[in-house]
């Protein structure tokens, strides 16, 4: 038994055994079809070359396989490995041949060699000599560097923690709108390994500025020299260094000082002293909670939800019960240690110790006075016995719903208000109700549990009232478990795909968004992010989430762009007042799909906000109507050729076509036009071809227009190829076939080597 499994060809087989399981099922992300085959091959082809080193081991490597294709003994195993063959080959070849709706390889260098020098803000810089000009002219251990961080900390806060998040972990609020995501600055493989004149060139230029080797994926990074001075950029590098603890690469080997002092190790155990605890709040929570814990951060004028003001005592999120003024250490623990979704408060649990969140619990409640509250005189929740939802429990829970709930989340629960109420926190900050479609946009609450916790005690601080007193624990239950299935009006963001199926059918494509047939074409759900990369920037928005459904004929396509829009915007009608916003000028809302005016033939792409000028790109335009000024909705074709210009409007737009219906909190909007319009600087759809394809939204209520807009970046949309049976299998049966008859040929040849031994 031993001999067997030290025998050669047991040990390739077990040895490629387990590289087809490490690139198929461990390495993550994982390795796409076509690039799986690759390694294989590559990996066999090495195997080959190892054991086929010399004659003899050679011979003892194919001695089964000879056996096996040639000794009489061996019959039936010779069957069943025909069979196999036969059988493996046409599985494999039809796998193959099979259309594919898997997104073409796109590959990127994550750091980029950098140019030997830079022009930015009207100089020359040499990125083999350029220093940090703060770093060599003060002692990191100074106050004057200690001030160059704080202001770099200010600066970061206001401009980039909506990308790079409020940790410095790639994780903002805004993070997953972007393809690639940010950078993890607390990475150790990230900025410890660069040299602070990279990140210079980084931030000053921006995704724009990437090599070619950078591409496809259009970096969102800004390009800050157009929007921060140059003193500026290098207080944030320095901000960088000193919040993560890395030192920033050098040419140049440091020499420890004789003196330097290794520090102590610290206990993260140990009880923190008032001075460290206010450290901790300084340099964690500030910056958003404000110094004096009020909610005046300098980076909360531009964020929404705001910042919780602590002084107030009050707090969104808690498991006490309605006659309890306050939350539990758990309850603010909680929201420390794994944030809040959807919002700016970021998940501490990796960068905080225990003591640390103790100490800033602590903290909170001193800034809100109520540090003397003793545990006991905070009442939990009466939860009752959680029943099982049954079709009479959702009934009940539904006509609770619609009589209570809608008239702020709307009927379907996107967060249209039907009540005419304006809605704002307890500082006067106009608030809009949660989408309870979108788990993905709720904060702390995962279900049924959550939900009734919600509607037992409100949301303290905001409009959501308590609803013990008017509905009894068996209602609550039911109507949190009806608000679970309001999920279900939506399509889940996507997770990993990029690819949009459009569907080919016969006859002419629906124009109404409510035909049926769009329920046979495959839904997909994106993220958007507002504009937060180029001037005039927007930094709050309600449009979060587009779906697209595509069908397509012999001559045309047709795409469903869905967009959860609360606010009715049509200047002049009475749901536009309604939602009018004080001071705020209403727009026409509008949506856009985007596509390259050409396919570049390689992997490279137009940029994703509107395209530059080596590559145009071509935006179909929906704009809803107005009543006053009264004007139709319009459906336009525009070409751009890059943000530092407006895209123009094409004099016929006639090949494009559009309609638009909003209700109950939901713009829906079919976009039509020819496969092939004629037009040189149109593209042309075909079957089995990858397009690139990008969507934005304009919130009219919000004011938003030309750039000011949410926006997705590139996925893909795939004219799904018509199958062919005959062909395939033909292929398939001709492989299996030829595999067959070469099996037979080298079985027939071994099997006369044996006959003459």
């Amino acid at each position: 038994m031993m001999r067997f499994f030290k025998h050669p060809l047991f040990l390739s087989v077990l040895l490629l055994t387990v590289l087809y399981v490490v690139f198929a099922y461990v390495l993550n992300p994982p390795v796409p079809a076509s690039l799986l085959i690759q390694y294989m091959v590559i990996c066999t082809v090495s195997v080959l070359l190892v054991v086929t080193f010399d004659n003899k081991m050679a011979a003892q490597f194919f001695a089964p396989l000879v056996s096996l294709f040639g000794s009489p003994k061996m019959l039936l195993p010779r069957i069943a490995a025909f069979a196999a063959v036969v059988g493996g080959v046409g599985y494999l070849t039809y796998g193959m041949v099979k259309p594919s709706v898997t997104s073409p390889l796109e590959l990127r260098t994550v750091h980029p060699a950098p140019p030997s020098s830079l022009r930015a803000y009207g100089k020359t810089y040499d990125l083999l000599k350029l220093q940090n000009p703060y770093r060599e002219q003060f002692d990191e251990n100074s106050e004057e560097y200690a001030a160059i961080v704080a202001e770099g900390a200010e600066l970061y806060y206001k401009n980039c923690m909506y990308c790079h998040g409020d940790t410095l972990d790639g994780e903002g609020h805004f993070a997953k709108t972007f393809n690639p995501r940010p950078i993890n600055f607390q990475d150790v493989g990230m900025i410890a390994q660069l040299q602070e004149s990279f990140l210079f060139w980084r931030i000053t230029k921006g995704g724009p500025g990437l090599p070619r080797e950078g591409t496809p994926w259009a970096s969102a990074m800004p390009v800050w020299e157009e929007m921060l001075e140059e003193d500026e950029v290098w207080k944030i590098i320095s901000f960088l260094y000193d919040y993560t603890g890395f030192e920033p690469r050098s040419w140049e080997l440091g020499e420890k000082s004789a003196d330097a002092v290794e520090p102590a190790p610290v206990d993260p155990n140990a009880e923190l002293t008032e001075e460290q605890i206010d450290a901790v709040y300084m340099k964690r929570c500030s910056q958003c909670h404000g110094v004096d814990g009020d909610g005046l951060g300098v980076a909360a004028d531009r964020m929404y939800p705001k910042p919780r003001d602590f002084t107030l005592g009050l707090f969104k999120y808690k498991t006490t019960n309605s006659d309890s003024e306050f939350p539990t250490d758990d309850d603010l623990r909680n929201s420390i240690m794994n944030g809040l979704t959807g919002t700016a408060m970021p998940a501490w649990k990796d960068l905080l110790s225990d003591a640390e969140v103790d100490g800033l619990i602590e903290k909170i409640k001193v800034l809100g006075y109520w540090d003397d509250v003793e545990p006991d005189e905070l009442g939990p929740i009466e939860m009752g016995a959680m029943p099982a939802p049954t079709p009479e429990m959702l009934a009940l829970g539904q006509k609770t719903f619609e009589s209570i709930c809608a008239d702020c989340h709307g009927l379907k629960g996107r967060g249209n208000i039907t009540s005419g109420k304006r809605l704002a926190d307890d500082a006067g900050n106009r608030i809009w109700p949660r989408n309870l479609t979108h788990p993905e946009s709720w904060r702390v609450t995962l279900d049924a549990q959550d939900v009734f916790q919600r509607l037992s005690v409100g949301i303290p601080s905001s409009p959501m009232p308590e609803h013990t007193t008017a509905l009894d624990i068996e209602t609550r239950w039911a109507t949190a478990n009806y608000v679970m299935t309001l999920r279900d009006n939506a399509v889940p963001v996507s997770k990993g795909e990029s690819v949009i199926k459009a569907i080919r059918v016969d006859g002419d494509l629906p124009t109404d968004p409510a035909d049926p047939l769009w329920d046979t074409a495959p839904a997909m759900t994106f993220n958007m992010g507002p504009n937060i990369i180029k001037e005039p920037r927007l930094f709050t928005t309600l449009t979060e989430f587009v779906t697209v459904r595509a069908l397509y004929n012999d001559t045309d396509i047709t795409m469903r762009v869905d967009v959860d829009d609360r606010t009715y915007s049509v200047p002049g009608s009475e749901l536009e007042q309604a939602y009018a916003i004080e001071g705020v000028e209403a727009t026409r809302d509008a949506i856009a799909v985007q596509i390259p005016a050409a396919l570049s033939g390689t992997n490279e792409k137009p940029y994703f906000r509107q395209g530059d000028k080596k590559n145009p790109v071509n935006m179909w335009v929906w704009t809803a109507p107005s009543v006053d000024p009264a004007a139709d909705e319009s459906a336009v074709i525009m070409d751009a050729t890059g943000l530092d210009k407006a895209p123009k409007p094409r004099a016929d737009s006639s090949a494009l076509s559009a309609k638009g219906q909003w209700a109950d909190g939901q713009w829906q909007v079919v976009f039509s036009r020819p496969l092939e319009t004629g037009a040189a600087e149109d593209l042309k759809f075909s079957e089995g071809v990858y397009t690139p394809i990008a969507f934005a939204a304009w919130d009219g209520v919000n004011g938003e227009k030309g750039i000011q807009n949410s926006f997705t970046t590139w996925y893909w949309i795939l004219l799904e190829p018509t199958e062919n049976p005959t062909k395939i299998m033909g292929i398939s049966i001709a492989a299996a076939l030829l595999a067959g008859f070469l099996f037979l040929i080298i079985a027939w040849r071994a099997r006369k080597r044996f006959s003459q031994q």
